[in-house]
């Protein structure tokens, strides 16, 4: 009986250990395809599974495995779509499994090592309708103001036209996101130059894909070209005037980030390179693009120029740059594209609250808004300071962590030796400092140290920490005298309008800005 037991027990091993080797040549550990994406970009990958990006409403994938034993089933969620109106042309079988507002899976069963899909949305029946604004620079609560309307009349996508991030961190671009991913329609972007800042091209191409796009939806040509930079490159120019030399539709619309010129008189915020913004210009006019739109210039303006119309949508929460009646306020841009022509027109929005955690830093031609977790992202300093009241007292003893006050400044383009600094609490309380202050020569320096906006005291952050955002100095000796104070603060200034060296250490910081 053993015996049979045993040679029983011996047959089922060989059997299992045979089918074990019969399923290991059949079905191999599989590698991921090779994916490429034109008009979008992958945000996941797999052996089984991928999840793409859409950056425009036409856009092509192409797939490829090493070799057979790697083929199988493989799902495609597609984001960032219309999917009740998506056309797909493929060199393999494929099946939509779900849809969602703006998204739908896709699985093929590809026989062959090389799989192309080319997507197209078909046309419907209602006129062109989408949304357009830029320079939201962090704050989502305009962005979340836009999604909202989005979802509530549905126009057909969102057209963001740069700026989404203070200066291009990877929590910055999770945050603004996260606030777009709310919204039930397509939404496409173009960078700012805030947005390629240390390091943050890169991350945009990780969070929105391609740079430059376009796409023809309802008979309109849609191209979005690269200013971040400030110029635009001689493949992008070349590409524009291909782009439209080649299509045979009337309508036409350009979308960036900065203005080709600034409408404001005497301004000159816009491409840096004037030679280049003449010849985009010239291209514009040949081909008769109808709009473009950019932002960068922080309010609404709408100019038309030898039939082209300039659009600038600057206004989705980064501080203003002109009056209410000159363009200066919150707002997006609802446009729409009848057979008889465009509706363009400003929609406002909210102004931005500021709570004690978000400071705005302005500079001469730019500024930037930025939170708690923005200022923790760039080279922190930490030490211990102190101050003399005006009764001589000595108060505020600690250590502070926070950020130096040039670097805040370079964010923003810096500043020349004759600007001054102004600096404002949210109580209304101000201070003035000038180009000495933030760049102390040695002999300021061994009186006050360097000037930082500290954000941490003694281990409390803002806003926990009560009386941050605030203004210190650190010198070495760890005590800012009313007697450094004095000799330290420039005519006109500080301790010669009031002489107390802890009135110049600013709490409740709400806006850093330049002065010329």
């Amino acid at each position: 009986m053993e015996k049979r037991t045993v040679a029983l027990g011996i047959s089922v091993l060989v059997i299992l250990t045979g089918f074990i080797i019969v399923v290991t040549i059949i079905n191999p550990f599989r590698s991921p395809p090779t994916i490429s994406v034109e008009g979008g970009h992958v945000l996941h990958i797999e052996s089984d599974s991928a999840i793409v990006r859409a950056s425009s409403l036409d856009f092509m994938i192409h797939l490829s495995w090493n070799g057979s034993y790697d083929l199988g089933v493989f799902h495609m969620n597609v984001t960032n779509i219309i999917p009740t109106q998506l056309n797909v042309e493929s060199t393999t079988d494929y099946l939509f499994i779900r849809n969602t507002s703006i998204s739908t899976i896709i699985e093929i069963n590809p026989t062959n090592l090389d799989v192309s899909l080319e997507f197209s949305t078909v046309d419907d029946s209602t006129p062109l309708n989408f949304f357009v604004f830029g320079d939201s620079q962090g704050f989502q609560g305009g962005i979340e103001q836009i999604v909202s309307d989005a979802n509530e009349f549905h126009p057909d996508f969102l057209l963001h036209c740069g700026d989404l991030t203070p200066f291009g961190q990877k929590n910055q671009y999770e945050s603004v996101s996260s606030a777009l991913s709310k919204s039930t329609v397509p939404v496409f972007t173009t960078p700012g130059n805030h947005d390629i800042r240390l390091g943050g091209l890169e991350r945009f191409d990780d969070f929105f894909g391609p740079t430059r796009f376009s796409f023809v939806y309802k008979q309109v040509l849609f191209l979005s070209f690269d200013t971040s930079s400030g110029t635009v490159s001689q493949d992008d120019i070349v590409w524009l005037e291909n782009t439209l030399s080649a299509t045979p539709y009337e309508k036409k619309i350009a979308i960036t980030h900065m203005p080709l010129f600034d409408p404001r008189p005497g301004g000159n915020h816009s491409l840096i390179d004037s030679a280049t913004a003449s010849a985009i210009l010239a291209i514009f006019e040949e081909y008769r693009v109808n709009v473009l739109f950019s932002g960068h210039i922080h309010m609404f303006s709408l100019v038309v120029k030898n039939d082209v119309t300039h659009v600038i949508s600057g206004g989705a929460g980064a501080s203003l740059y002109a009056s209410p009646e000159n363009g200066g306020f919150y707002h997006y841009t609802n446009v729409t594209i009848r057979t008889t022509g465009f509706d363009i027109g400003p929609i406002e929005l909210e102004a931005p609250s500021f709570q004690n955690n978000m400071l705005v830093v302005r500079g001469i031609d730019e500024d930037v808004t930025l939170s708690i977790n923005d200022l923790q992202q760039l080279t922190k300093i930490s030490g211990f300071s102190s101050f003399q009241n005006q009764y001589d007292n000595w108060r505020g003893y600690g250590e502070y962590i926070g950020v130096k006050l040039s670097n805040l400044l370079d964010i923003v383009g810096g500043i020349s030796s004759s600007a001054k600094i102004r600096i404002i609490a949210h109580d209304g309380f101000g201070q003035m400092f000038s180009y000495d202050n933030i760049y102390p020569n040695e002999s300021w320096y061994s009186k006050q140290g360097d000037m930082v906006l500290a954000y941490e005291y003694n281990g409390t952050k803002v806003p926990e920490w009560h009386d941050g955002f605030r203004i210190v100095m650190m010198p070495e000796d760890e005590a800012y005298s009313n007697s450094d104070c004095q000799q330290t603060s420039p005519p006109g200034m500080g301790y010669h309008l009031y002489p107390s060296a802890g009135a110049r250490w600013v709490r409740f910081v709400l806006l850093i800005e330049v002065i010329v």
